[in-house]
């Protein structure tokens, strides 16, 4: 019956692309989150239409760019100099 079932799930092509990209998504994540050194620091970016933003977590301590930034890198520059530069790429 499981064969049966994983044969049924696996045949479609789509469905098969999405559930091997979920769990690849999940071992990631897992090994991300157990992973002590890579749970210091936190980054994200994102456009909001009129320029790019970010925000990092650094040794318990958090910058927010609210600044809208022409493209990433420089949204990145900007995080990097509130962060001394010392934060690792």
């Amino acid at each position: 019956m499981i064969d049966w079932l994983v044969n049924r799930l696996f045949w479609w092509t789509p469905l098969r692309n999405a559930l091997l990209a979920e769990a690849t998504f999940y071992n990631s994540m897992t090994t991300l989150l157990n992973d002590p050194e890579s749970m210091k620091t936190a980054t994200a970016y994102w456009n909001e239409g009129d320029g790019w933003r970010g925000w990092t977590i650094e040794d318990n301590k958090y910058y927010f760019n609210d600044v809208p930034e022409y493209d990433m890198l420089s949204a990145w520059e900007a995080l990097d100099e509130m962060t001394d530069g010392q934060r690792p790429l």
